[in-house]
């Protein structure tokens, strides 16, 4: 699909639609009109504002993430949502996350505030322009060098893009595992596209989860806006694959979402991975490793594949974990690989992925 045919994705056009709303510029009406929310502001960290709170309009179908008491405590409303970076009509991978966090303080980037933005911000930029003009080229992944020459060039200030670059070797090594991977985008490979399940920032991002998973209001939203949306850039990808950090990614919460029964596939995917069981141990064994696997049942009784290696200098392996999901929908797969470890939201070290390319590999010749 070409970059002109990506005007009309429904899914941009409805969060500029949702965020001009939000910044209470003239749009036209989409889906109905919202309704306001409020947040009191601290009088300690906000006094520069005179008023006694911060009213915002919300789009309808964003409402159900403010109407239920507990997601209402942990959502902001206040901070501009980032719901995606990218082209999802153009992408060389997808990467899906929970939600962005930040919601603190005054991050002149995305506060709202009273309407009056500091130069050189996203806010203040999405208000003259648009959020898609702002995130569809991904501009964060940029370098320093190459963002200087831009006319965001501001974004060198924002907190996200230095959590963003630390994934591009990882990134290009899903795409091309094969090949080294670089530290910087090459011209060659599509950006990819991120996009997130919530929309709206929270610095409590973890204690999400539950109030999620409980909240039945939310599927038809999350059905609309992140389901459809996310299985298309899929199948627009390069790669026709998502990933996903973290282990709140349990099959509990998507198969909810995706309405498609068991979507669990990584007890067929460890059938075809090279195992070789030695004194009752199972390993994988790479050129430069030699992997510790274990595939268990969580605490949903989910398959779930756990990968240990034995790091130099340490005396504890270090274990990471691996699930894959295979949504199929109008008879195509949809790849979605969740990796996580204990306590941690980070990328794969470098260490897992060679394990990484076998699986990849064998995704790739059963699935794909």
């Amino acid at each position: 699909m070409s970059n002109a045919d990506s005007k009309e994705n429904k899914f941009i056009n409805y969060w500029d639609s949702v965020i001009n709303l939000w910044l209470n510029k003239k749009v036209q009406e989409v889906n109905g009109k919202g309704r306001n929310a409020k947040r009191p502001l601290d009088n300690k960290k906000e006094s520069y504002y005179k008023d006694n709170d911060i009213d915002v309009l919300i789009e309808k179908d964003q409402l159900c993430w403010f109407d239920n008491d507990q997601l209402n405590k942990l959502l902001c409303p206040i901070h501009m949502p980032e719901p995606y970076w990218g082209d999802p009509d153009n992408c060389s991978i997808v990467v899906v996350d929970y939600n962005p966090a930040g919601g603190k303080d005054m991050n002149p980037h995305t506060y709202r505030g009273n309407g009056k933005y500091p130069e050189n911000t996203m806010i203040d930029y999405v208000n003259t322009v648009s959020y898609s003009k702002l995130a569809k080229d991904f501009p964060i992944l940029k370098a320093k060098k190459e963002l200087e020459k831009d006319e965001r060039w501001w974004l060198r200030s924002y907190g996200g893009r230095q959590w963003w670059r630390g994934k591009i070797e990882w990134m290009l090594h899903l795409i091309q595992p094969d090949s080294e991977p670089l530290k910087e985008w090459p011209k060659n490979v599509s950006l990819p596209f991120a996009i997130e399940l919530c929309g709206w920032h929270s610095p409590n991002w973890p204690d999400n989860t539950q109030a999620i998973d409980d909240n039945d209001n939310l599927k038809e939203s999350i059905r609309k806006w992140f389901v459809n949306p996310l299985l298309k850039s899929i199948e627009e990808s390069t790669s026709k694959m998502a990933v996903c950090i973290g282990a709140q990614f349990k099959p509990s919460i998507l198969e909810k979402y995706f309405d498609n029964g068991n979507i669990n596939v990584t007890k067929d995917i460890a059938n075809y991975l090279p195992i070789v069981k030695t004194e009752g141990v199972e390993y994988i064994e790479t050129a430069n490793y030699k992997y510790r696997i274990k595939i268990t049942n969580d605490n949903e009784a989910s398959t779930v594949l756990g990968v240990s290696i034995n790091k130099k200098g340490k005396e504890k392996e270090t274990t990471r974990y691996y699930r894959v999901y295979n949504v199929i929908e109008n008879g195509k797969n949809h790849i979605i690989l969740n990796t996580f470890a204990p306590g941690s939201n980070h990328h794969p070290a470098k260490e897992f992925w060679e394990f990484e390319k076998e699986l990849l590999r064998v995704i790739k010749e059963n699935f794909n």
